[in-house]
């Protein structure tokens, strides 16, 4: 097959090379965002993915991040209002949060204590290896419970519960010699 000077040229004409470069449009409601809301949105850094975030506000990950060091935008800078109540929000989050752990420590260390004293109720039927693995289940239950993260380290907390000698002879084994 013969293609004409004419018709070869024809084709490579058709060949095109169009480069498009993509803009981001920025989202329309990043542009109306009043002051509590970049507020909120930099306090909701602490507590979820800046994704998540973004995604529920409408605003992009970009917007999020800045918003939570107290940034309005790359170019404006630092907005030391927005930064302030940022900080501040996110501190009473951490204080509440930190009421709220101490409060289910103290309900779950209060618990713990109930249990051990329906446990030392039903120790008379109990063999001490049995009552062995109790205790230590309820040391790494306590430790866990009451002290967590780094300060627990190194401290370990023991519960010793004394099972009654058996003073029955029926309790004894008979060896014949």
């Amino acid at each position: 097959m013969y293609i004409t000077p004419e018709e070869l040229q024809k084709r490579l004409n058709k060949t095109e090379l169009r480069v498009q470069e993509r803009t981001r449009k920025p989202r329309q409601r990043e542009e109306r965002l009043t002051d509590d809301e970049r507020t909120l949105i930099g306090i909701l850094d602490s507590v979820d993915t800046q994704k998540n975030i973004a995604e529920l506000m409408g605003v992009s990950q970009t917007t999020v991040s800045n918003n939570s060091r107290g940034l309005v935008g790359v170019a404006t800078g630092v907005d030391k209002e927005l930064r302030e109540r940022v900080n501040s929000g996110k501190e009473t989050i951490a204080e509440e949060k930190l009421e709220h752990e101490k409060k289910i420590q103290e309900q779950l260390i209060t618990n713990l204590a109930a249990a051990l004293g329906h446990v030392a109720n039903n120790m008379s039927s109990t063999s001490s290896s049995e009552a062995s693995r109790i205790a230590v289940d309820m040391s790494k239950i306590l430790d866990r419970v009451s002290s967590p993260g780094k300060e627990s380290k190194g401290n370990r907390t023991a519960i010793i519960i004394n099972v009654p000698s058996m003073k029955e002879e029926k309790h004894y084994q008979t060896i014949d010699v």
